[in-house]
């Protein structure tokens, strides 16, 4: 039964991991509007998919546990305005998905601090190596940090620390969790989106973000169902085929190449997040036998 769940949550994974590249895809092609705009139409779109299977499944719309569903929300709103903002025309989207991968790196750093958790010496190696390949993002073809890059990096930082909060919502339904934060994402971003002046649509900017909110909510549907089926250090390292999913649609959508110290860069990031995987799940496995 084990095995047979985590091949579920393995499934379930590499599905969000493709949702999640071509939300970013599909937000890269809609650059011309503000990240708070997109946000606002998606998440509304969204949030609507998700009431009706809340009131399908029989779920409550609200969870039992607002306060941290209210820090999940708030963290993954800040990580996709992000990430959009960095989304831009001219911006590579496997650089965008690689900088924002590391919200593995984050999720570590942020149990070690907020859940007290132990870090084992592979871990700590991990998170160097993970360091050397943003370095290596961070700086491309240009010479110098380019804002995409940072914001791309806040993104996977925030989203770090709503996956962290995640593991605290094991006993909420993955549609209460996904209708609160798309909820709470439509009532941030609206003020802001009008602050910011908002665009009118023609028909292709309507299906594409109707296309985007169906995407978003079966992601961050699926990413809950996964975690349900299989813990975090059994599957999370097959996040990571996000990139290469980014790096295939960047090709194909967008003729992009990147150049080779993104690539080097990639591989470090990828290389640490698989080497974080094995040594949490090594030293997981020490604790128990010690037990």
């Amino acid at each position: 039964m084990q095995s047979e769940n985590i091949k579920k949550g393995v499934f379930f994974l590499l599905l969000t991991s493709f949702l999640f590249s071509s939300q970013q895809a599909l937000g890269k092609v809609l650059y011309y509007l503000s990240s708070f705009e997109r946000t606002f139409y998606f998440s509304l779109i969204a949030a609507l998919i998700m009431a009706i299977l809340c009131k399908k499944e029989k779920v409550p719309l609200i969870g039992a546990q607002p306060k941290f569903l209210f820090f999940r929300s708030l963290f993954g709103f800040i990580s996709t305005v992000l990430v959009f903002a960095a989304a831009t025309n001219t911006y590579p989207i496997a650089n965008l998905s690689l900088l924002s991968s590391t919200s593995t790196i984050f999720a570590l750093l942020a149990a070690v601090i907020w859940l007290k958790e132990r870090m084992s010496k592979g871990q700590v190696l991990s998170l160097f190596i993970a360091f050397c390949g943003i370095a290596l993002l961070l700086k491309p073809t240009g010479g110098f940090m380019e804002v995409e890059s940072l914001l791309a990096l806040g993104g996977g930082c925030f989203a770090g620390l709503a996956y962290t909060v995640v593991r605290r919502l094991k006993d909420e339904s993955p549609f209460s969790i996904t209708f609160f934060f798309m909820v709470f994402s439509v009532i941030v971003s609206f003020p802001l989106a009008l602050w910011q002046g908002m665009h009118p649509l023609g028909l292709f900017e309507v299906g594409i973000l109707l296309l985007l909110g169906i995407v978003t909510a079966a992601a961050q549907f699926f990413l809950s169902v996964a975690y349900r089926y299989a813990p975090s250090t059994k599957i999370s390292v097959y996040l990571y085929s996000q990139s290469l999913f980014a790096f295939i649609i960047g090709i194909f959508a967008f003729h992009e190449v990147p150049d080779w110290l993104s690539i080097m860069g990639g591989c470090l990031l990828i290389l640490a997040g698989v080497w974080n995987f094995i040594s949490g799940r090594n030293m997981q496995r020490r604790e128990q036998y010690e037990i």
